[in-house]
């Protein structure tokens, strides 16, 4: 006995549900082609013959696998695209790190620095430092986006799991630029190939600033820098403001010392950028970044003063190809005098403002233009 299968008896119910409505449409079917079958035959022979004889047939079969192989290659860069995860890693401190012999209260070696790290084909790597109290998390947004290979790293002890280990107590500025140039130095042996842009958010210029001077001391050291993007460096004193306070804050009162640092800014906008970075900070080790803030306050000078700026300016574009210095609209009052100061000293093309708030820089949007930008040389 024959066995139909579900499909054909489907079939053959639905056309004995619809005998009539069948009868008419194959009826009408056969009279067409019965009626027009030498005109069709026609059309279909001189189609052919055309398309053969002129080539259209081989342009497109051209157009199709063309368009077939643009489908694929985007099809295959967005999974690529999955791919490109940021990914949390981390270097091991060895001795051979530091060039000079470590104080006793500096204990880093066996413990970790680390950093964010999202691999791209790209041949530029993007090296990111944060601002005072901040972490490589500052950038994930702008490394999610970026077309380059990118690596934040973090200070070390300025992780929040880092705040409560004893491991991890606060280190002098020195160190901290060895550790840095450390870092900088293992990425360049990863991927040798590879351009490196550093870049350096607010007291992020400072360690770019140090690690040219490092360099300078010790030229062994120096890894082939491409580019350098400052985003508003320090000049004197007078632009460390929140610096400034964390720099003489007592660590054993942090809900006291905070409050009096949430009451700097004098406008809406500025106090809930500031809320926002305490709130960051409030979970770090204090005691490291008062540290920090304290090396970096004795590393400046007086307000109205500019001469070490320009010499650590001079520094940084001796080690790269190109340097750019952007302010944000809280350096406004001072930008011409900066520029003016530069004209004197004959550096032309490397500073400029952007009308965004200090924080503002971390954006993704504005970090992904700048940082393109500098690459290409515009």
């Amino acid at each position: 006995m024959i066995q139909h299968s579900p499909l054909v008896e489907r079939v053959v119910a639905f056309v004995s549900r619809r005998k009539a409505a069948v009868t008419l449409v194959g009826g009408t079917l056969g009279a067409a082609i019965g009626i027009y079958s030498d005109e069709a035959r026609s059309v279909i022979g001189w189609t052919w013959s055309h398309v053969v004889a002129g080539g259209t047939l081989v342009i497109l079969a051209v157009a199709g696998i063309a368009s077939l192989a643009w489908w694929a290659r985007g099809l295959a860069e967005r999974r690529r695209e999955l791919r490109r995860e940021v990914v949390r890693r981390f270097f091991d401190i060895h001795a051979d790190d530091f060039e000079e012999d470590l104080p006793s209260d500096n204990a880093v070696i066996g413990r970790q620095l680390w950093y964010l790290e999202r691999r791209t084909e790209s041949s530029d790597l993007i090296v990111l430092l944060h601002g005072l109290g901040l972490d490589a998390d500052d950038f994930r947004p702008f490394m999610n986006v970026a077309r380059q290979h990118t690596a934040a790293i973090t200070l070390f002890g300025h992780n929040a799991e880092e705040a409560r280990d004893a491991r991890y107590r606060p280190i002098g500025i020195v160190a901290h630029t060895d550790l840095i140039s450390g870092a900088i130095n293992n990425l360049q042996r990863q991927y040798p190939y590879k351009r490196i842009t550093l870049v350096g958010f607010s007291v992020g210029c400072d360690m770019l600033f140090r690690l040219a001077e490092l360099w300078r001391d010790h030229p062994e050291r120096q890894p082939k820098i491409k580019s350098v993007l400052l985003l508003d460096p320090n000049i004197n004193h007078s632009t460390m403001v929140i610096s400034g306070k964390v720099a003489h804050l007592n660590p054993d009162q942090p809900l006291a010392e905070l409050k009096r640092i949430a009451q700097i800014p004098e406008e809406l906008v500025e106090f809930q950028n500031f809320c926002e970075y305490l709130h960051k900070i409030s979970g770090k080790d204090l005691s490291q970044v008062q540290r920090h803030a304290a090396d970096l306050w004795d590393y400046w000078e007086p307000d109205g003063q500019y001469e070490l700026f320009f010499q650590r300016v001079e520094r940084i574009r001796s080690i790269s190809d190109r340097t750019k210095v952007f302010f944000s609209i809280h350096f406004e009052q001072r930008f011409n005098n900066v520029v003016a100061l530069a004209r004197q000293r004959g550096i032309r093309q490397v500073f400029d403002l952007r009308r965004v708030d200090h924080f503002e820089f971390c954006q993704d949007t504005l970090l992904k233009r700048e940082v393109g930008a500098l690459i290409r040389g515009g």
